[in-house]
């Protein structure tokens, strides 16, 4: 049974992937404002190995649940690489951009971009330091938990 899904659901991945994203490769060839092709072919092989190993990596990630038992240090080694990428992303990408924007709005040489993303990431922190702590205050005053077993039927006669 799980074996026979697992085939169906990855037939229909790569169906999809086939008959979705490989048109979407081809659709720019690499041609130039003149209409000159800028070697098309070589572009075209970088764009579908790209999608290739694009859609293996989320398939695996997936599906890695179904043979992977999934624990808390897992998933929180998952979330702080995802943000992490999320973080890499909104500097490389926005920042440039937005101090761009800044410094075209005022006639200050100041780096209103740059102060403004490091004063968010500092409240960020600030923010998740005042939950723990809270979380942590909380969990102090709760009563602690005891695990109770219960015999097995027909053991103890009361």
């Amino acid at each position: 049974m799980a074996s026979s899904l697992t085939r169906t659901l990855f037939v229909s991945f790569l169906y999809i992937f086939i008959l979705g994203a490989l048109p979407l490769s081809l659709a720019h060839g690499g041609s130039t404002s003149d209409g000159h092709e800028t070697s098309s072919k070589s572009l075209i092989l970088v764009k579908i190995y790209c999608l290739i190993i694009i859609f293996f990596a989320a398939f695996l990630g997936g599906i890695s649940p179904c043979f992977i038992k999934w624990n808390d240090g897992l998933l929180v080694l998952g979330t702080q690489f995802g943000g992490g990428v999320f973080l890499g992303t909104a500097l490389i990408h926005f920042l440039n951009d937005a101090n761009v924007t800044f410094q075209s709005k005022t006639d200050k040489a100041y780096p209103f971009a740059f102060m403004l993303a490091c004063a968010g990431y500092l409240l960020t922190m600030l923010a998740d330091c005042v939950v723990q702590w809270v979380f942590l205050k909380q969990a102090k005053r709760l009563p602690p938990q005891v695990d109770v077993e219960i015999p097995p039927k027909g053991k103890y006669k009361i």
